[in-house]
């Protein structure tokens, strides 16, 4: 696989930072994770790291490729819920964390993602939005019921009431699936908290992604630090991972293999008769077949 990657976060206006993150790369699978600690209940920033921790063992000790990515990602994040509850009822007094989550695992040229909450994943393709997670929030229900336009959700005084999420007792939590989606040359996966893609807007965004041939950490950083500037003075903690894909090497397809052997095959045979040594022509002849890497 070829490809780039990119992490970045800012601490915003808050106290304290409650997003967390994660790229684990293997030769046949990449996983990209992002979570944002809700701060409206104690200790966002614990759920948002549980999410983290087990995303990081389940991949380091799963076998790749990932045989079930839908079952994967959808334990994982049922896994993680578990593990808030557990974590919170072990407080003094008893407490419920909560987080937003999304996961993004890479394999096979494929992309498969699951997301809770209003952490979005974005795939852009060709210099557009090619595809979103739509936010499991009550803005996105106005938007989609046409009660209030894309521009309003950014304002709404309810903006950040979260529909789904991990942890709360009383919260089922049901994560969405995508994928497989196939990755094209070019395409840009991007993962961010909502202190990133609320104040930023889209086009903008997708311009620095492709306007320049400056590196993708460079790219995002710059429209991390645009967000937090544009949010300031109450800027939320602002958090973006990002891959972006590129072809595979070119491999030798079997009809340019033929044409070699072929080609080796009327070199020798152009050759005088003499001088051609018979022996050594055959003994090359093998070793050039046996040092082509046939797959």
């Amino acid at each position: 696989m070829k490809y780039e990657t990119a992490q970045y976060t800012l601490l915003g206006d808050r106290t304290m930072n409650q997003d967390r993150y994660l790229i684990m790369e293997a030769p046949d699978s990449i996983l990209l994770a992002l979570a944002d600690g809700m701060g409206g209940h104690p200790k966002g920033e614990m759920a948002a790291q549980i999410l983290m921790d087990n995303a990081r063992k389940a991949f380091l000790t799963s076998r790749k490729p990932i045989a079930n990515p839908r079952f994967f990602l959808s334990g994982l994040m049922e896994m993680s819920h578990r593990e808030i509850l557990e974590f919170g009822s072990k407080q003094e007094p008893p407490i419920e964390p909560r987080t937003t989550g999304v996961l993004c695992l890479v394999q096979e040229d494929n992309a498969y993602w699951a997301h809770i909450g209003d952490s979005r994943l974005y795939i852009m393709r060709d210099g557009v939005i090619h595809l979103r997670t739509d936010d499991h929030s009550y803005v996105e229900h106005l938007r989609q019921q046409g009660l209030i336009s894309s521009a309003q959700v950014h304002t709404h005084k309810f903006r950040n009431y979260v529909t789904r999420c991990l942890g709360g007792t009383n919260n089922r939590p049901v994560a969405e699936l995508s994928g497989p989606h196939e990755l094209k040359e070019g395409d840009v996966v991007l993962l961010c908290s909502d202190g990133f893609w609320g104040p930023l807007a889209e086009r903008p965004m997708v311009d620095t992604l492709y306007k320049d041939q400056a590196s993708l950490v460079k790219k995002i950083a710059q429209l991390a630090n645009n967000a937090a500037a544009t949010s300031h003075p109450e800027s939320d903690n602002v958090t973006v991972v990002a891959l972006k894909w590129r072809e595979k090497e070119a491999k030798l397809a079997p009809a340019d293999f033929s044409m070699s052997i072929s080609r080796k095959k009327r070199d020798l045979l152009s050759t005088p008769a003499e001088q051609v040594d018979v022996t050594k022509a055959i003994k090359d002849l093998r070793k050039f077949v046996d040092d082509i890497d046939i797959e």
